[in-house]
């Protein structure tokens, strides 16, 4: 009997090797997905944080822009001319090239107001007929014949004494109003709200916009 119970040995238990191949292959892959989901929070923070500086690099640009080309759109439709003549002093030649490279400046296809006033007036008489701008503009850029009535006055664009001029009181009148005739050949150079003949010294200007 006791040689019978001596010689009985316990059987081992080894765990089987394919569970433990299982779990570290699990482990394995577990690891890798947290890796992967780290990876892919990092790209989206970064792609985010490069969003948001772009977006700040709009806010800044989009407004000066905006700035520059409302400034660069607005400016070249105003244009003003504005000369000083003398009593009894017919005009020179330099003031007469002011006044054509005034007129010939005038190169907007539309206007909304012309200003005509001077020394003897500085509030002067103000047109704000679009239309009626328009074609008075026109006719001094290209030498044009033009007469309109606005402000109970007969404005006209048209070669007086020699020189292409703007009157308010008709064709190359002497009467009182508003006139400019830079390119005369005579002392005619024109007057703001008073006689435009041989007229006391004084600034005259003209503004278009």
């Amino acid at each position: 009997m006791n040689s019978t119970l001596s010689s009985s040995r316990p059987i081992a238990k080894n765990p089987p090797k394919q569970l433990e191949i299982t779990n570290i292959t699990q482990l394995t892959n577990v690891s890798t997905t947290r890796k992967s989901k780290c990876s892919i929070s990092r790209c989206m923070c970064i792609q985010l944080l490069i969003l948001l500086a772009l977006i700040a690099l709009a806010a800044l640009v989009i407004p000066i822009v905006v700035i520059v080309l409302d400034a660069t759109s607005s400016t070249p439709c105003a244009a003003s001319y504005s000369d000083t003549f003398t009593y009894l002093v017919v005009p020179t030649t330099a003031q007469c090239t002011t006044w054509q490279t005034f007129t010939s400046s005038l190169n907007c296809k539309s206007y909304s107001k012309m200003h005509i006033y001077g020394s003897n007036d500085a509030t002067g008489v103000t047109i704000t007929d679009s239309f009626l701008v328009t074609e008075l503009a026109a006719a001094l850029k290209y030498n044009g014949t033009i007469t309109i009535n606005s402000n109970g006055a007969v404005w006209s664009i048209n070669t007086c004494w020699g020189g292409f001029s703007i009157n308010s009181n008709g064709v190359c009148s002497c009467n009182a109003g508003y006139a400019i005739r830079p390119c005369v050949g005579n002392a005619y150079w024109g007057g703001i709200s008073g006689t435009t003949c041989n007229s006391q010294s004084q600034t005259l200007s003209l503004y278009f916009e």
